[in-house]
């Protein structure tokens, strides 16, 4: 079931349901041997958002701006968090500010001073304790559910 609302009844049955919702528009492509097959949705994703500062916000330059926002790592926890300013050319750790718990979104921040007036983008990406780093790119396999890749956060720094 996607998206349980009012339960009314409760039909149990032998195999799989392959209602529209199940196995088409709640699903991704996976390959098994080059072979693609859509299969239902499942577990999230490890990857972390970038709260503040908004897309296309006014930075103040010569001070340091609190870049922040929350990780999720499903029922691993949330092992470390990076903020790139460069548009993904370095990374620098985030600073989690909370105690991990499974299947929670984790908080963290990051003191960002720019180094110089202009436009400037801004990603985030997550790491859970097994090791799995967050996607710089989206997959299409995805399709439009599942976006766990790194989003930029296009912003101009104003002085």
């Amino acid at each position: 079931m996607a998206s349980v609302k009012w339960l009314e009844r409760l039909v149990v049955t032998d195999r799989p349901f392959v209602g529209y919702d199940q196995s088409v528009d709640y699903a991704i492509w996976q390959r098994r041997e080059g072979i693609p097959s859509l299969t239902p949705i499942g577990p999230i994703d490890v990857k972390a958002s970038i709260a503040r500062p908004a897309a296309g916000e006014a930075v103040p330059a010569d001070s340091t701006y609190r870049v922040h926002g929350a990780a999720w790592a499903g029922e691993a926890e949330v092992a470390k968090v990076e903020v790139s300013a460069d548009g993904g050319k370095s990374w620098q750790a985030a600073r989690l500010l909370d105690q991990p718990v499974p299947f929670a979104w984790r908080l963290w921040e990051f003191p960002w001073r720019p180094a110089s007036k202009g436009k400037h983008t801004l990603m985030a990406r997550a790491t859970d304790r097994r090791g799995r780093t967050q996607l710089l790119e989206r997959d299409p396999d995805r399709r439009n559910y599942m976006i766990s890749h790194v989003l930029p956060v296009g912003v101009e720094v104003r002085g």
